[in-house]
């Protein structure tokens, strides 16, 4: 008697799960990739340090799902700027040069369109690339017809951000209740703790604060030292992490792929690879 084959289940959308034949036959129907940013970083007792970098797999996998694009494998490398144990840090201009070598990288292939899920969106990482991808669009004759859009994570939630903007800011309410819903077995609540105050106050009031400034000499004309706090032991800014529950990231992470799919699929029906001029306006003076 003979047996039957197995079907396999197709690894689509999931780029390094996937054989050359299957990536060629998908640029014949598309030129389109979700690439997925995380960082390993500092996220408090109760949450892993892949928190940022869980989110952007799982989520921007579920964005491929259900827009029918290619998603790119996740990015570790970024700059978060903590000093706790486990963080890694890359300078934000080196992040910017990986990502635009994945991007020059791909786009030799026949890549077109590139939607960037941002999940850590520190200030530095975040100033760093958005100059980095544009001098990538300036100089790079690959990047003629293409075009590079930018996702950031918490922002594709009304919700999530609704609530972030109430000075829940890293490894808090948010980021828990999201990873609650997704992979519950790596938090651990029991363990959850907060920095003392004034830390805690100053970090709920701005994410930038768990840094300070030092100076050889306090002039205007002297670049600052910035470090994180020598009082900055945990790393969780927000007061509300016992609040989180799995019904309140499902209800987040629902948003942001809803909302992050919409965003695509419209870019993807007007993307035709002809630069338009629009508005522009410049940046405040640097020594204004």
């Amino acid at each position: 008697m003979k047996k039957s084959r197995k079907t396999k289940k197709t690894p689509f959308p999931v780029m390094e799960n996937m054989t050359v034949k299957m990536i060629r036959d998908y640029l014949n129907r598309k030129k389109s990739i979700i690439i997925p940013i995380g960082v390993i970083e500092q996220h408090g007792y109760h949450l892993p340090l892949k928190t940022d970098t869980l989110l952007a797999t799982h989520l921007g996998r579920m964005m491929g799902e259900r827009t029918g694009i290619l998603v790119a494998p996740t990015m570790y490398e970024s700059f978060s700027g903590g000093g706790c144990p486990g963080t890694i840090n890359i300078s934000p201009a080196t992040m910017s040069l990986v990502v635009s070598d994945r991007l020059i990288s791909l786009a030799s292939q026949g890549f077109r369109n590139f939607y960037l899920f941002i999940c850590h969106a520190g200030s530095e990482n975040f100033r760093a690339l958005d100059n980095a991808l544009k001098m990538l669009l300036r100089n790079n004759p690959l990047f003629e017809n293409s075009m590079i859009a930018l996702l950031p994570c918490l922002r594709l939630s009304p919700k999530g951000w609704d609530i972030m903007r109430r000075g829940d800011w890293h490894a808090a309410l948010t980021e828990t209740a999201m990873v609650m819903a997704l992979e519950p077995d790596l938090v651990r609540m029991d363990e959850m703790e907060l920095d003392a105050e004034p830390v805690r106050s100053m970090m709920i009031e701005h994410p930038d604060k768990y840094q300070h400034a030092e100076k050889v000499v306090d002039s205007p004309y002297v670049v600052p030292r910035m470090r994180q706090r020598p009082d900055v032991q945990v790393g969780v800014m927000g007061a509300d992490v016992g609040k989180a529950t799995p019904e309140l990231g499902r209800e987040i992470n629902g948003e942001i792929v809803a909302n992050a799919s919409k965003i695509i699929a419209d870019l993807e029906s007007k993307a035709d690879g002809i630069y338009k001029e629009v508005d522009f306006k410049p940046e405040p003076l640097i020594f204004d």
